[in-house]
């Protein structure tokens, strides 16, 4: 039986919020959505506050983590993750689960006792394998095609990828 992940307490402005984030939106392209209260001024404490929400420490771990709970279904354009059976080398794939984890350039660096532009050559291989443009899309292709653990963005949920796990609420 599968371990389904604990429900998420997130308001709807916080969801679409998330949205935002996940497209990459501007701070101005925030602030401008009559869905959502804050100015621009006021758009990154509000995303401070959703990093707080979800126990998240960067906008990468943040979108994985808003895909295995299955609020971002989609890649903001299409991407080559999705449609292949993708093996990433060894070095590439903890660059990935780095970033799905919240790890920063600087402490993946230091994992592999390289230098954060070493890391930066490395993310560009990477977004390149998975045929995406940024880290942002690389973490929602990562969680939809399954090439990380739900474990890797947190390690308190299930050691398997999205699409075996059960949805919230139901039994595998």
């Amino acid at each position: 039986m599968a371990i389904a992940l604990p429900a998420h307490t997130l308001t709807e402005q916080q969801v679409r919020l998330l949205s935002h984030i996940a497209v990459e939106s501007t701070v101005r392209t925030i602030a401008a959505d009559p869905e959502l209260p804050w100015k621009p001024a006021e758009v990154d404490a509000a995303v401070k506050n959703l990093l707080m929400a979800t126990g998240t420490r960067t906008a990468s771990q943040l979108v994985a983590w808003g895909t295995a709970h299955r609020l971002i279904t989609a890649t903001a354009q299409p991407c080559a993750a999705l449609c292949a059976d993708i093996r990433l080398p060894r070095r590439l794939d903890r660059v990935l689960v780095g970033w799905v984890g919240g790890r920063t350039a600087p402490e993946i660096a230091a994992d592999f006792d390289v230098t954060a532009a070493t890391v930066r050559g490395y993310g560009k291989d990477l977004r390149a394998w998975l045929g995406v443009r940024t880290q942002i899309q690389a973490s929602i292709a990562a969680v939809l095609a399954g090439l990380v653990l739900l474990s890797d963005i947190d390690p308190t949920w299930p050691a398997e990828p999205l699409h075996r796990a059960a949805p919230r609420g139901q039994a595998a």
